[in-house]
């Protein structure tokens, strides 16, 4: 059984940077955590919290990241094979038979798990201000999940936090366009109240302090 602050992470990741990974067709997975040297704090947090699913420490090493097909110097860790990383497998992730891969997307079911802490660790993954010094807006990059599942976010923040939102559209490596949410000076307030208890100390840079600065 994982705990609620485990299934935090887990669900408030897997928006973000995390993602599981299965040599058994689905029918078994581990989930796998990655940050850049100047967040190694972030990925130890996030470490000693999912440690007891881990097998081994975590490492630093030179990591090809898929999303841009380069080669960089990060800290990283896995867990082992765990029953419990079922319910996220099949959740988050559909196969393509035509490309053989596996698919991530937000699931359907989004606002039951979508906690309070579960929003801090998806900004703190992939979340961003939009212009230090000049804005409170922030930017959250969702560009490689479907605009469907893009939606899904944005009634999710909106109808569970209030949190009103716009999407900006992004061109991918391959030429596809996806979209990212952007959070609007009105309801950056909103927004940083929400996800400000549950923040790591080195990733507060990435929100906004209400006063165009960052916390």
């Amino acid at each position: 059984m994982l705990t609620q602050q485990q299934k935090d992470l887990i669900f408030g990741t897997m928006l973000g940077d995390g993602n599981l990974q299965t040599e058994t067709n689905g029918r078994t997975w581990r989930y796998r955590a990655l940050q850049k040297q100047e967040h190694r704090p972030y990925l130890f947090h996030k470490y000693e919290i999912l440690q007891p699913l881990c097998g081994s420490e975590p490492l630093f090493g030179q990591i090809l990241d898929i999303r841009t097909n380069r080669s960089a110097e990060r800290y990283y860790f896995n867990t082992l094979v765990n029953p419990s990383l079922n319910f996220y497998g099949n959740m988050f992730y559909t196969y393509n038979s035509s490309t053989g891969k596996w698919v991530k997307d937000v699931p359907l079911n989004v606002q039951t798990f979508l906690t309070p802490p579960a929003v801090a660790y998806w900004y703190m993954d992939d979340g961003a201000l939009k212009w230090l010094g000049h804005s409170n807006a922030m930017r959250i990059c969702t560009e490689c999940f479907s605009i469907e599942g893009v939606n899904r976010l944005q009634k999710a923040l909106r109808e569970l936090y209030n949190v009103q939102t716009t999407l900006t559209k992004k061109t991918l490596l391959d030429g596809t366009v996806g979209y990212r949410i952007a959070i609007p000076e009105g309801s950056s307030a909103t927004f940083r109240d929400l996800i400000q208890p549950f923040l790591v100390d080195c990733m507060k840079y990435k929100v906004s302090d209400g006063n165009r600065g960052h916390l």
